[in-house]
């Protein structure tokens, strides 16, 4: 009997289905969470078996009419992606296709449920293109600028923005790791500019990601010159030249780098010398 492939086998069930007071399903985030889950087999299963699993999951958990509607909302549901699909691959003004997506899914799933669904990436999406709209705004001076993009930022959620600014904040200490490694920033210049900013826990967190960052690069560098070293030995056969390098690559790296370190080969990226 042929095996189908199942990357979701071993996995937890994302996402789930709440229930009113009533014994009602509600039709809300986590509902559309469980949807994908199983909609993301597609390519290893056909729709009809995928619904299938879906069912065979709710009957075992939930009442016959709560089943029944969860699966009218998933055929909806895919029935509306097929159509966003065709939609995002029709090309087109961006904005206007957002714009058409938006009034599909209210069309074929109702206002309340389009909210609940993507009522906070519709937000968040509105945010970020008139975010960059207003930083693309030539006429506006740096003051105005940040007086408009801090006006965006009160209109959007609290955890939105905390977890914006998070990312924000990453960029910013990655930049600056950056800029004070092609520097030659001493380390101890380094720990006393960050714990002025970012506060002394902070500080010691990304000294210890300088330091790993400089031992990763350090034990780069040394393969890339002993790689050379075996690249320009002619006395070796092109079999013998193979081995070594794949010896060369399991003694300094763990499965996971071993894959990163290749793809850098192959791509040219690798240290030059010193």
């Amino acid at each position: 009997m042929t095996k189908h492939p199942d990357s979701l086998r071993g996995t937890g069930v994302d996402g789930a289905v709440h229930l009113s007071a009533h014994g009602a399903p509600i039709a809300d985030r986590e509902l559309r969470r469980l949807f994908d889950y199983f909609i993301s087999r597609i390519g290893e299963r056909d729709e009809r078996r995928i619904r299938g699993d879906l069912a065979a999951y709710l009957q075992a958990r939930f009442a016959p009419a709560a089943v029944a509607q969860v699966l009218v909302w998933f055929d909806s549901y895919t029935t509306l992606e097929r159509s966003a699909a065709a939609l995002a691959n029709a090309g087109g003004d961006p904005r206007a296709t957002v714009m058409r997506l938006r009034a599909l899914r209210r069309e074929r799933m109702g206002e309340a449920i389009a909210e609940a669904w993507w009522g906070d990436e519709d937000r968040y999406l509105d945010y970020t293109l008139a975010r960059q709209a207003v930083i693309d705004d030539r006429s506006l001076d740096a003051a105005q600028r940040q007086r408009k993009l801090a006006e965006l930022e009160r209109t959007l959620d609290p955890a939105r923005l905390a977890l914006i600014q998070q990312d924000d904040q990453a960029e910013l200490s990655l930049r600056q790791s950056e800029d004070y490694a092609r520097r030659k920033v001493p380390a101890a210049q380094r720990l006393a500019e960050r714990e002025r900013q970012y506060g002394a826990d902070a500080a010691r967190r990304l000294a210890e990601l300088d330091a790993q960052r400089d031992r990763w690069d350090g034990r780069l560098r040394d393969y890339a010159r002993q790689r050379r070293k075996i690249m320009a030995d002619a006395s070796l056969s092109a079999a013998a030249r193979e081995q070594r390098l794949q010896s060369l690559l399991n003694r300094g790296f763990d499965a996971n780098e071993r894959r990163r370190v290749d793809a850098m080969t192959r791509n040219d990226l690798l240290p030059g010398l010193d």
